[in-house]
């Protein structure tokens, strides 16, 4: 991978804290729209070569529930969109 980038979601509280840790840690385009539907555009146009590692998975599903629950699906989708990315999520 070209690309490597890891980011910490232990000390995510909410919805939008999480999409300002990814605009902080990724090179995201400014049209950006910090949504799931959005990241996943991201990903699939310019994600490619990039391996991004979620720490903290454990925390921030506890705390954002069935949106981390979502983003988890859809990342999993996208990386069978796109095989050059690599997702991993960890505790």
């Amino acid at each position: 991978m070209d690309n490597a980038f890891k980011i910490d979601l232990s000390n995510v509280y909410s919805v939008d804290e999480f999409h300002d840790v990814l605009r902080e840690e990724l090179p995201l385009p400014e049209y950006y729209g910090g949504t799931l539907d959005a990241l996943h555009d991201v990903l699939s146009d310019v994600g490619r070569n990039w391996h991004i590692t979620f720490t903290g998975c454990s925390d921030a599903e506890a705390i954002l529930g069935k949106y981390f629950r979502t983003l988890r699906r859809m990342l999993k989708d996208t990386e069978k969109e796109c095989p050059e990315l690599e997702v991993t999520l960890e505790d």
